[in-house]
């Protein structure tokens, strides 16, 4: 996975040093690091492209049944779109019909994106029990303190809109 570049392969190793070692590890992989590409996409179709050329195929060549893969790709994937603080096009829609500021459609959105990631998360864990299938080797996750130390960088557009969220700009 080392010709993924930029955001992507960051959210891949971190999520790959997080998860990837649990049951069912390449799974939760996938959903993490689609939570994580959704707090800066906000597009389902997006992350999909994004994350999925290096997801799925991790997850078939660790035991998961091609058509789980890709549900598991698409199912977390789509919920970029609710993942604060970017979402998708409807929370600006939504915070200007209805006359509310965005940081208060993103504050409302936090726990059910984070429920819905945890759903999808615990489906694969289930998934993987069922079927029997372990997590990567140890030497094939990546130390997250690596990844950090040399993409932090990545974390400022972030970091930034978030803060100007919240400030009010």
């Amino acid at each position: 996975f080392m010709e993924q570049a930029g955001v992507i392969r960051f959210f891949n190793e971190v999520s790959m040093a997080a998860f990837g070692r649990a049951r069912g590890g390449p799974g939760k992989v996938c959903v993490a690091s689609s939570a994580l590409m959704g707090t800066v996409s906000g597009s389902g179709v997006a992350n999909v492209v994004a994350s999925g050329q290096f997801t799925i195929p991790l997850m078939k060549r660790f035991g998961f049944p091609s058509a789980f893969a890709g549900g598991v790709e698409a199912t977390s994937s789509m919920g970029g779109q609710i993942m604060p603080p970017v979402m998708g096009a409807v929370a600006f829609i939504m915070a200007e019909t209805i006359n509310v500021p965005y940081v208060e459609i993103a504050k409302a959105a936090a726990i059910p994106a984070m429920l819905y990631f945890f759903t999808v998360f615990w489906m694969v864990h289930l998934e993987a029990g069922r079927a029997g299938l372990k997590g990567l080797p140890k030497e094939d996750c990546p130390d997250p303190w690596v990844a950090i130390r040399a993409r932090w960088y990545l974390l400022l557009p972030l970091a930034g809109l978030v803060y100007l969220l919240f400030a009010g700009f």
